[in-house]
Parts: C-alpha cells; sequence; structure tokens
C-alpha cells in the first residue's frame, strides 16, 4: 500500500509554488531543498499541479515538513502552526527564518545540528531562551535573529478602556448613518448586489427606508458573523470621508476602528481583553500594510456582527462594546 501523508492546504499551496508543481510520487519530497511561505508562483502553466491522492488535505497538520530530508531553507511567515515539533525531524536545515508565527520552543534548535541561520519570533515570546545561549557558545554557532516588535508596550502606556455607550461623535450633523461600503468574499448577500456604490455612493443609506435598512444590516452582519466580509466603511458624512466605524478581517480576526471626530484624538479601536500587549500580532494588515496587534481585534464575530448592526440602525456604537482609546478618556 502506498505511503499516505496528511497536509494543511497552506502547506500544500508552498509546496506547488516552490516546486512550480506537485510531488506526484513520494520520492519527489527529497527534491525539496527550499520552501518559502511567501514564494510567489510564476508560472504559466497548470500542468503538474494535480494533488495525488496520496496527499490527503488536513487544516492544521504540518507535519509533512518534518518528512522532507533534503530542506536546507525554511520559511514561513505570518502562520501558527501551534504545534512546531516537526522541526526536530528537519535534520538538514541550515536556514530557519519565522518572522510573525507562534514558535515559542527554543529547545527544538537543539534537534538541528547543521543550522547556520536563525530568524526568531520577538524575545518576549521565546520559550527557554537559554537554549540561545548553548547554541551562541558553540564553535560552529548559528546567527541568531530575534525579531523587534512591530510595535512596542512602552510606547502604548497611556491607553484607556471605554465602553461604547460611553463615545460619541463629534459631529455637527445628523447623529446617523448617511454612506457606507462594504466589499465581500464571493457573491453579495441579496440585497446588497444593488446598493449604490462608489461614484453612486453619495447618502446611499440615508436613501433608503427604514425597513431596507433593516434588511441591508441583517445582511451584513450575518455576512460579518460568516467571516464572508472583506472590508467596510458606516459614516456619517454623504459620502464617508470621515466619522465612521471601519472594518477589516482576517480568518478568525475582525479589526474595527471607529472615528468620532476630525482629529486623531477621537480615534478607537476595538479592544479584545484577552490580550496584555500591543506586540502579539493577529493576520489582518491593514491596507496590506500595517499589522494589528491582537489587544485591537476581535475573535467574537458575533460580537463584531453585533456592533455593525447596532452601528448602521443607530449611528452609535453598541453598549458593552469595548474600546480602546490611545492618550486616557476623554
Amino acid at each position: 500500500m502506498k505511503q499516505e501523508y496528511r497536509v494543511d492546504p497552506r502547506l500544500l499551496g508552498w509546496i506547488k509554488k516552490n516546486m512550480q508543481g506537485c510531488p506526484q510520487i513520494p520520492s519527489d519530497l527529497m527534491k525539496i531543498k527550499k520552501l518559502d511561505s511567501d514564494k510567489a508562483n510564476r508560472s504559466q502553466s497548470t500542468e503538474g499541479y494535480r494533488t495525488p491522492r496520496w496527499l490527503i488535505e488536513e487544516r492544521g497538520n504540518f507535519t509533512l515538513l518534518g518528512e522532507l530530508p533534503n530542506l536546507e531553507y525554511l520559511r514561513i511567515a505570518r502562520v501558527e502552526l501551534g504545534d512546531w515539533s516537526f522541526l526536530a525531524q528537519c535534520k538538514k536545515l541550515r536556514s530557519l527564518i519565522l518572522p510573525d508565527t507562534d514558535f515559542t520552543d527554543c529547545r527544538l534548535l537543539l534537534e538541528l545540528p547543521l543550522l547556520e541561520k536563525v530568524a526568531l519570533p520577538p524575545k518576549r515570546k521565546l520559550q527557554h531562551r537559554e537554549v540561545l545561549d548553548t547554541l551562541k557558545a558553540k564553535s560552529c554557532s548559528p546567527a541568531v535573529q530575534e525579531e523587534e516588535p512591530f510595535y512596542r508596550d512602552e510606547d502604548y502606556e497611556d491607553m484607556a478602556v471605554v465602553k461604547g455607550e460611553d463615545i460619541h461623535p463629534d459631529y455637527q450633523g445628523s447623529h446617523e448613518v448617511r454612506c457606507v461600503s462594504a466589499s465581500f468574499h464571493g457573491k453579495q448577500p441579496p440585497h446588497w448586489r444593488d446598493f449604490p456604490h462608489q461614484e453612486y455612493q453619495e447618502d446611499n443609506w440615508k436613501n433608503l427606508s427604514p425597513e431596507e435598512r433593516e434588511i441591508l444590516a441583517q445582511e451584513l452582519a450575518q455576512a460579518v458573523q460568516k467571516e464572508k466580509v472583506q472590508d467596510f466603511i458606516l459614516s456619517l458624512e454623504p459620502w464617508g470621508e470621515g466619522h465612521f466605524l471601519c472594518g477589516e478581517f482576517a480568518p478568525g480576526w475582525a479589526a474595527l476602528w471607529y472615528d468620532s471626530t476630525d482629529s486623531f484624538t477621537g480615534s478607537y479601536s476595538c479592544y479584545n481583553p484577552d490580550y496584555d500587549t500591543v506586540e502579539d500580532l493577529c493576520p489582518i494588515e491593514v491596507g496590506g500594510q500595517s499589522p494589528v496587534p491582537k489587544m485591537w481585534a476581535l475573535e467574537d464575530m458575533e460580537e463584531a456582527a453585533r456592533i455593525v448592526r447596532h452601528f448602521l440602525l443607530t449611528g452609535e456604537l453598541a453598549p458593552g462594546s469595548l474600546w480602546l482609546h490611545e492618550g486616557g478618556e476623554e
């Protein structure tokens, strides 16, 4: 019976991009010497990408990495694997690059006799850091780099937690949503397909009937809860240029911001009390550039949906929702 391997779909995608194809027989795994999770697929061909039956997709299973006997270079970025024990099997690794991951156990590095270079997450995340001193004391010690955090806790010491009902917009106009834009994954919800946007978006929400607003608010809230939303802006201004609640999403995460004034002093981020540091980042990158700390993002999609629906229908933040305000309370 031919050996079978279970593999996370993301890992399978990395392998296909790095090999410009997919291993067709188990011995093809021996050809993989370099693996970079950010490798772009430049091939225009679709040949050789078929996934054979002996590779079975299983979410969260990265053990196949330990079955690559000739792997010398491994770079994994912005991914949480949970279990990194497969590294002990990667005996030929020379370079191990792990920026913004959940790798923590430095003891695994002692299992890599040929290691020449290792780049690790920030110090505060690492366990058994004494291992790094052991490695540095070796006659042929690897070059050890420890990632500097994108944000530092000492720069965000003056932050206050504020309840949604205690935050009020500093806006001279009507305190109700007037302009809305939203992007979805896949098909738009039924009533959003004909919703005016872009050059037709002036007062697009204000011009709806109360019944239409209720339907669209419910559809957007359901899409948020089902993780079908890419981003949104809900604004009190006619063209959506300010005084808004906005959000961006990644699998399992929702980052929401509220801009209540014309200045930065009225800016609030949603607060996740399960995290006490800004140095631990979630997968969301605002505009594809600025990462978001887990402390500023929600894992509770039901709560995110509640906040969105309430704001659409009232122009106010949901009672009981928690927000962070830099500079202390206003």
